[in-house]
């Protein structure tokens, strides 16, 4: 029973490792087991990223997102009231509740940057103080 059980795996095996199944997996498998051997060297000889102007065009970021945030909410107000004036008291909650929606939206969307960039966490607590005062 051994014998036919060895002579069954030895035929399956035969069938199976084919030169052009050896040549296949060589081709598919060698660039990735060349990438996995040289990425160790790559990741030592990766150097520094310089982020000075980052800082910069976060401010920038910022400021833009506080100024469409504040228009976006006077936008809505002033929707708002000219909805409340044509008596429809629906349309104006909704007008000026959208405004308040989007001045929040736009407004932290600083926030949502800073956390894609890294930039620190003071920057979020202070313009949560600046939108809440």
């Amino acid at each position: 029973m051994s014998k036919s059980l060895t002579s069954r795996l030895a035929t399956m095996a035969a069938k199976t490792l084919t030169k052009q199944h050896l040549k296949a997996a060589g081709r598919t498998l060698g660039p990735a087991l060349i990438a996995v051997a040289l990425s160790p060297l790559a990741a030592h000889a990766q150097g520094t990223v310089d982020v000075t102007g980052v800082t910069t065009a976060m401010g920038t970021i910022e400021k833009s997102c506080l100024l469409g945030g504040a228009l976006a909410v006077v936008i809505g107000i002033v929707f708002g009231v000219f909805q409340f004036m044509g008596r429809n008291i629906s349309g104006g909650f909704m007008a000026i509740g959208g405004g308040l929606f989007a001045g929040i939206v736009i407004g932290f969307a600083p926030q949502w940057v800073s956390s894609l960039t890294g930039q620190t966490i003071s920057m979020v607590v202070t313009h949560g103080v600046k939108v809440l005062a």
